[in-house]
């Protein structure tokens, strides 16, 4: 007698069933029939937590241990989210996290647990100061993560964290710069440091020893400047420098002594020269169109980064680029700051002092006046003649 259906495989109708599906409790035989039922019903094959269960099954133990499984995988899943979170993306703080969790808002917790650091309120401060504009990236973003830009109490300076672009094939380093710093001079503070980092051993034994040669050889110059200023300024003498033959009486009258020849040989040598930088910097505008080129903003090299950043907008830190062409002579990817606003239509017009409003159009006004009145004068004058 051949078996009813209801005691097969649902799906393939041939074996009696092994296994029960979770969630819509559909007899398989193998695994085959139990992906070919996910796929025929849309069934993902997980049980649901949330199904209806009678009173008479919850005090059993299947129905205690469907709860705790339940409860368990819940905790599980809080786990593995806090530390996606905290740990690999860095996106979240212990304290913000445990801040989240008890439900207080950021603002009252700083006013109750924390005042605001000393460094932060400096650089706030100096910031509003400068109308500069910090555009803060989201938090666990990389650029949020590289911004290591702080304040510096011995200079009273933002320490700016900065994003160097070398090259046309762009080759992008960061270094740190002080805000009070000529940024021409960091720069090549930072090219001296990163040969100093690629000398051999040997290189960096003869580059010390070349550079102790010059300390010395400074000083010495330095102590032989002084010693012939000294000698070239005139000496007041109060004591007697001749005797008077005839009278036999001294003479105190006070004399001047001759300054005493310097020769060729004994000038002092001239400092070193500064070498002549073959490079230009640039400063990148920050949210531009991306149909656009990028936009740069020519750098002074003998301005610091807080009077280069004034009124100014940053995303995170500063983006400078080194390029060996004039503003002139741009790659045709970069765009000068100018061309972009006369593209854009936002031409900025520095307004004029109202002070020198008023003086002008006073200016004017009595230029006016005496305009007119030398004006009849001269018609005055003229009708007289014709008279």
């Amino acid at each position: 007698m051949d078996p009813l259906l209801s005691s097969l495989c649902s799906i393939c109708h041939i074996d009696p069933p092994k296994y029960t599906c979770p969630r819509c409790y559909v007899n398989t035989c193998s695994l085959t029939c139990s992906k070919r039922h996910k796929l025929w019903a849309s069934c993902s094959g997980v049980r649901d937590p949330t199904v209806f269960r009678p009173m008479s099954e919850l005090a059993t133990p299947s129905g205690i241990d469907h709860d705790y499984n339940f409860l368990h995988s819940i905790e599980h899943r809080l786990e593995r989210s806090e530390k996606l979170l905290v740990e690999d993306i860095d996106a979240l703080s212990r304290a913000e996290l445990q801040r989240a969790r008890a439900g207080e808002d950021e603002e009252e917790w700083k006013r109750r647990h924390e005042k605001e650091a000393r460094g932060d309120a400096c650089i706030a401060r100096t910031l509003r100061e400068m109308k500069c504009r910090v555009i803060t990236a989201p938090k666990g973003m990389r650029r949020n993560k590289e911004n290591t830009s702080g304040w510096n109490r011995r200079h009273g300076a933002i320490h700016w964290q900065v994003e160097w672009m070398r090259g046309e094939p762009a080759e992008r380093t960061l270094y740190r710069v002080l805000g009070n710093h000529a940024i021409g001079k960091a720069y090549d503070l930072i090219c001296e440091e990163e040969r100093i980092l690629a000398m051999s051993p040997e290189e960096k034994r003869a580059d010390k020893k070349r550079k102790a040669n010059e300390f010395k050889a400074a000083q010495a110059r330095k102590a032989k400047k002084a010693r012939l200023d000294d000698g070239r300024l005139p000496q007041l003498s109060t004591t007697s420098v001749l005797q008077d033959p005839e009278r036999r009486t001294w003479d105190f009258t006070p004399v001047y002594m001759a300054p005493p020849e310097v020769s060729k040989e004994e000038s002092p040598e001239p400092e070193p020269t500064i070498p002549q930088r073959n490079y230009h910097l640039y400063l990148l505008r920050p949210l531009t169109p991306s149909s656009f080129p990028k936009v740069l903003v020519p750098l002074d090299l003998d301005k610091s980064l807080t009077d280069l950043l004034r009124k100014r907008e940053v995303l995170e830190f500063p983006t400078i680029y080194v390029l060996d062409r004039p503003p002139e002579d741009l790659p045709e990817k970069f765009m000068l700051e100018m061309h972009y606003l006369v593209a854009m239509g936002k031409v900025q017009k520095e307004e004029p002092d109202t002070d020198t409003d008023m003086s002008d159009s006073s200016e004017e006004q009595l230029g006016d006046s005496s305009g007119s009145s030398d004006e009849d004068s001269d018609e005055s004058m003229e009708e007289g003649e014709i008279l």
